[in-house]
């Protein structure tokens, strides 16, 4: 049993979770700040490896560094890979799970689904390549609400099924408030509120990066 998120309260929400063979999917809007902590508490243990699906934005891996080393990690464990199209998504997540890393990290899986549910067939692929990453690796995905206004995870029901833990994160005043929503160890729902000194950085600017970086 280890710390998924690297947020006390949080793991203390989600946990027993094994450091391998399951895959722990937490959605909404503070999803994605929860997926730089995650990584950062990862990269104590070992390597870990990010797959960011945006064609812009997303994950911030100077934030990652910047997380890691605040907490005692180190940034030189964690690798990273960006899927632009949603028939990248599958195969990198494959290759991130061939890399040795203890944890696999998938930003927005489902970022390039299609608009209609009818279609959601075509995204089986990426499910099913994070339950192949899971056989050897704790696998972390930071998804959002589904398109069509549920109060699901983005990913049709049979990603719902497919996924062992499931949380929705949201931001209330300055902390996350989680709800956990599925567990195979405990009961739910069950929810708990993160204060800001917990995340280990400031929400305003977390992650912002020099202008000049971007000239």
């Amino acid at each position: 049993m280890t710390g998924v998120t690297g947020v006390p309260t949080l793991d203390r929400l989600l946990n027993p979770v094994p450091r391998s063979g399951w895959v722990v999917e937490v959605y909404g809007g503070a999803a994605r700040l929860l997926a730089h902590t995650a990584v950062a508490e990862a990269s104590r243990r070992g390597r870990v490896a990010v797959v960011n699906v945006q064609d812009f934005g997303g994950f911030d891996p100077y934030l990652a560094a910047r997380l890691s080393r605040l907490r005692g990690g180190d940034p030189g464990n964690i690798l990273f890979a960006r899927a632009f199209r949603l028939h990248d998504v599958a195969s990198l997540v494959v290759e991130a799970s061939s890399t040795g890393a203890g944890t696999v990290a998938v930003v927005d899986p489902f970022r390039f689904a299609p608009r209609t549910p009818l279609a959601y067939s075509l995204l089986t692929r990426i499910t099913g390549a994070l339950r192949a990453a899971a056989r050897d690796s704790l696998v972390f995905v930071a998804n959002r609400v589904s398109q069509f206004g549920r109060l699901r995870p983005e990913g049709g029901h049979f990603h719902h099924h497919s996924v062992h833990v499931i949380a929705r994160a949201e931001w209330r005043g300055r902390g996350v408030f989680a709800t956990l929503l599925k567990h195979p160890a405990k009961p739910v729902p069950q929810a708990a509120l993160a204060p800001e000194p917990e995340l280990g950085v400031r929400l305003l600017w977390a992650g912002q990066r020099p202008l000049e970086e971007y000239l």
